[in-house]
């Protein structure tokens, strides 16, 4: 989701989440009261761990938390479906697993160091398609950090000719008289920007020979402030 949580509030989700798993000690009957309880519990971790931005953020994120629980449920039931394992039991739709201490804690600390390492290759990845953008539009020069992006094919329509993404906090549009619009869709919906031709384009100190054009909206991102389409660098 791209969402940034705090220590204290990721720290406070798991309490949160650790206290309704106490559950398990009290003797529930009824699918529609846990489905409820289970509803009750995502949505509070979802306050506690995220703050709050817009009610579509909430929902989507909660939706989120929802999914990746059902899929981590879902893997035990099948691990206990085929191989029946002897410290795995489910009972009125609980899962009980025996664990030695050790091996548990051993288990964790396995599994943080391998998410560590797999987030620090991830970063190390993405900050490698951060390269330094240059461009000129009536003759002023911008930079700025951008990422080149494989899943950006934006074009402006009649010329077909590649577009750039770039902050409004670097370069606005404003009320030029030769900006183009730019129709895009994401997966949250379709929408329209405003974007002008640039004189010059230089990414990572190259120049690039082709007709530009340079779009402008908000970008919230601490590595880059640009977007550039892929073909640009092909």
């Amino acid at each position: 989701m791209k969402r940034k949580a705090g220590t204290l509030r990721l720290i406070g989700a798991s309490f949160a989440g650790s206290l309704f798993s106490l559950l398990i000690f009290i003797d529930i009957s009824g699918f529609v009261f846990l489905l409820i309880v289970r509803i009750i519990t995502s949505l509070l971790i979802t306050v506690i761990a995220f703050p709050f931005i817009n009610r579509r953020e909430f929902i989507k994120t909660a939706l989120a938390i929802v999914g990746v629980g059902t899929i981590y449920s879902g893997f035990f039931v099948l691990i206990y479906q085929l191989f029946k394992p002897p410290n795995m039991i489910i009972i009125n739709d609980i899962l009980y697993l025996e664990f030695n201490p050790l091996i548990m804690l051993g288990c964790t600390a396995l599994i943080y160091l391998v998410i560590t390492l797999f987030g620090k290759l991830f970063r190390e990845r993405m900050k490698s398609t951060v390269v330094p953008l240059e461009f000129v539009i009536d003759q002023q020069a911008y930079s700025c950090p951008a990422k080149i992006d494989t899943g950006c094919n934006l074009t402006e329509p009649f010329s077909a000719s590649p577009v750039i993404i770039v902050d409004s906090a670097v370069f606005q549009i404003g009320d030029r008289s030769a900006k183009r619009v730019i129709p895009y869709a994401t997966v949250g919906g379709s929408s329209l920007l405003y974007a002008v031709k640039a004189e010059s384009v230089t990414i990572n100190r190259s120049k690039i020979d082709k007709e530009i054009y340079i779009a402008s909206t908000r970008i919230s991102n601490v590595h880059f402030q640009a977007i550039i389409n892929s073909e640009i660098v092909r």
